[in-house]
């Protein structure tokens, strides 16, 4: 299928009739670019095509909420009467029986009055065809199912919720159930539960038909409770994830502004005012170093030299001390050698010997004596240099390392706190940040209360039908009436076993073929190709592992925000390309939060791939000159969208507006 052509006319923020050529110029330029700044109407774009194809059935991919009465009421551009009324026309081509045929769908409304009134046509080859218009429900769902077309039309900002690997399996079931039809199993198991019902019900008198009836009605009435509690939920969730992204932009912005510096501005102070004291404690711990023996450092060898003196004074007495006895000594002693009658030669030698030793111990004990430092002065000097010194070094060594350190920590500190913004400049990115976590919180809240309300319908409807089913076999166990209802309610068991068994097989047999869809998606985006080598989808669960080179488990916070976006990214294109479906692909918003390494992947690796027809709306700040350089292979026309406030709506021209602005900038 190729869209030709949308016209809006009067619609949201579109005022008058205003056309978009879709058409693209062949197979290898399949790329339309649509820009426009936010609020000028890209997803006013987005939604007036899933509208006019749609109708009814794209309530829940349209904002605002409420009843689809309500959406068309709000849809009509405020700048004209609700009397006008507003339009949207699609044309498209599609291949029918072998032909090629063109198809214009027109949706309209107005208000008359109080009333709202819409008219729906489809014109075929030019001719209006009244029973494809009735039927437009029945043809539309063979051409491209509601149910997939969040596979094509899609927008680039929601698809984060798809990037949590917990969240993607919520959009592999309800893909693999749609593009399998498995939803048609589910719808005739149920329909082979009611007929099981129905038969049993049959089978018994007036009372237990009444009491029958009476449970089939807490039954009808505890669904119609739980349908409005899950379309509530659903919306608090819608709203709740709205308000994340908000408060996830908001933020950022603190950030970039410097705001958890600003946060931290009372534990940097008193960090600031902890190290400033220690360094005052180590001052003092230096001043007391320096009153103790420190000085004595500047002179290490004087104290040496004064060591070596006290040690030569105190050898000098000690050696005069011996020469007082040896002369006595020394005389006896040659006496008693000459009275022995010792040999005059031997005499003489020792004598020459008694001589010369007394003359080294003489010159010894004549060294100057001027310090005369008693011996305990002396050992005192002796630990000073062996052990007090070197102590003392240390101490010097420790406390100014730890100084320099503590020195290192204030410098850090300073920088931090000089570089804190004032409260005045930082005070509207807090106060958006607040507010955006006060309507969080809010919604998480509504969240929480839609969920347990949601959740008690499902008990309420859970035990509804355990009391119809409990009356049911309390009167039916003996009483059925013929053998052919009998019959009936077996078979029907039994097809609805088979049918669960075929629903799981099927399952089985797709998902593999899913996984490699997405592998081969995931190593055409991601730029580091090793960084995933395989998929597996859970047949029964349907959550997605990823494995590394390592082929260990991939843990999804180990991917960056980008990658986790490319992964949804991925994620999408591998669905549609299972579906087998030929629609176009159209992306609003394409490009996110991506940084410009991500965005140029996609640009690419995925834009000009993605389908014969590939519709991007894009703000100035995503697709750019440069990426707008890169997609102009493959682009074959595009369009710029602006808001008039004079006209109080916005105008379609030809040309993307915002490459051009960047070209003259760069000029």
């Amino acid at each position: 299928m190729i869209l030709d052509e949308l016209v809006l006319h009067n619609f949201g923020v579109y005022r008058g009739r205003q056309q978009f050529n879709l058409t693209p110029e062949g197979p290898e330029r399949p790329i339309i670019l649509v820009g426009a700044q936010n609020g000028s109407g890209k997803t006013t774009f987005l939604e007036g095509l899933q509208l006019a194809f749609f109708g009814r059935q794209a309530l829940s991919h349209l904002r605002g909420g409420g009843s689809y009465e309500d959406y068309l009421r709000r849809a009509i551009n405020r700048a004209v009467p609700a009397e006008e009324g507003a339009e949207v026309q699609a044309k498209f081509r599609r291949v029918v029986a072998g032909q090629e045929q063109v198809f214009v769908i027109r949706r309209a409304w107005s208000v008359q009055k109080t009333a709202l009134k819409e008219v729906f046509e489809v014109v075929v080859d030019g001719k209006f065809d009244r029973v494809l218009t009735e039927q437009w429900g029945e043809f539309v769902e063979d051409m491209l199912p509601p149910r997939i077309a969040p596979l094509f039309f899609f927008d680039g900002e929601r698809i984060e919720q798809f990037a949590d690997l917990h969240r993607s399996a919520e959009v592999i079931a309800t893909a693999v159930n749609a593009l399998l039809g498995l939803d048609i199993v589910e719808r005739l198991t149920v329909d082979l539960e009611v007929l099981e019902r129905r038969k049993k019900a049959a089978a018994v008198n007036k009372v237990a038909r009444d009491a029958i009836a009476a449970a089939e009605a807490a039954v009808h009435a505890a669904e119609d409770a739980a349908q409005v509690a899950y379309a509530k939920r659903g919306a608090a969730k819608k709203l709740r994830d709205r308000r994340e992204a908000q408060l996830e932009r908001a933020r950022q912005a603190f950030a970039s502004e410097g705001g958890e510096l600003f946060r931290s501005r009372e534990s940097i102070s008193e960090a600031r005012t902890q190290v400033g004291n220690a360094i005052e404690g180590l001052e003092k711990s230096l001043r007391a170093w320096a009153a103790d023996c420190a000085p004595l450092l500047l002179i290490p060898g004087l104290l040496a030299e004064v060591a070596e003196q006290a040690t030569r004074e105190v050898s000098a007495q000690e050696t005069r001390t011996v020469l007082r006895h040896l002369d006595d000594r020394d005389q006896r002693t040659l006496d008693l050698i000459g009275g022995l009658g010792a040999d005059p030669a031997l005499l003489e030698r020792v004598t020459s010997y008694f001589e010369q030793d007394r003359a080294v111990l003489m010159e010894i004990a004549s060294a100057s004596a001027y310090l005369n430092l008693p011996p305990l002065a002396l050992g005192q000097l002796d630990l000073l240099l062996t052990d007090s010194l070197s102590a003392s070094a240390r101490t010097r060594d420790e406390l100014l390392e730890e100084l320099e350190a503590l020195e290192s920590q204030m410098d850090t500190l300073e920088r931090k706190l000089a570089s804190i913004p004032a409260p005045e400049a930082i005070a509207p990115a807090l106060a958006a940040v607040e507010q955006a976590e006060a309507a969080f919180n809010a919604a998480e809240d509504e969240l929480a209360d839609a969920a347990r309300e949601d959740e008690g319908c499902q008990r309420a409807v859970a035990a509804a039908r355990a009391a119809y089913q409990g009356t049911l076999d309390r009167h039916v166990q003996h009483r059925l009436q013929a053998e052919d209802a009998q019959r009936t309610i077996e078979h029907a068991s039994r097809a609805r076993s088979t049918l669960e068994r075929f629903r799981r097989e099927v399952v089985r047999h797709h998902v593999h073929r899913i996984e490699t869809l997405i592998l081969e998606a995931l190593r055409e985006l991601l730029r580091k190709d090793d960084l995933i080598v395989d998929v597996r989808i859970n047949p029964e669960t349907f959550a997605i592992e990823l494995r590394g080179g390592g082929w260990d488990a991939i843990p999804p916070e180990q991917l960056s925000a980008g990658e986790r976006q490319l992964f949804a990214v991925a994620l999408l294109w591998a669905l549609a390309k299972a579906s087998g479906q030929a629609a176009p692909t159209v992306i609003d918003t394409p490009l996110g939060r991506l940084d410009s390494k991500h965005r140029g992947r996609l640009v690419e690796r995925y834009f000009g791939r993605a389908g014969k027809q590939v519709i991007l709306l894009s703000t100035d700040e995503e697709i750019d000159g440069k990426l707008y350089a890169q997609l102009e292979p493959w682009l074959s026309r595009s369009f710029t969208i602006s808001y008039d406030a004079e006209l109080r709506g916005s105008q379609v021209r030809p040309g993307y507006a915002f490459a051009e602005a960047d070209t003259l900038e760069a000029a």
